[in-house]
């Protein structure tokens, strides 16, 4: 039961990075800069925010031409 709970709470958390990347960066940042957190924890999460930031980013130049 906890392990479906787990992977549910994955699920939502990579879709709000993939939703909202910035929104995700800046809690991330607040919980490392409120000591929260460690400096490498959510590391993971954090990469997928920007790799959707760039994709963000490149489709927008692509609408652009």
């Amino acid at each position: 039961m906890i392990d479906l709970y787990r992977k549910q709470v994955a699920a939502m958390v990579i879709q709000l990075a993939k939703d909202d990347p910035a929104l995700v960066k800046r809690v991330i940042h607040e919980l490392r800069d409120a000591g929260q957190i460690e400096a490498g924890d959510l590391e993971y999460l954090e990469a997928l925010a920007n790799r959707w930031i760039r994709i963000a980013e490149e489709n927008r130049r692509k609408a652009l031409r």
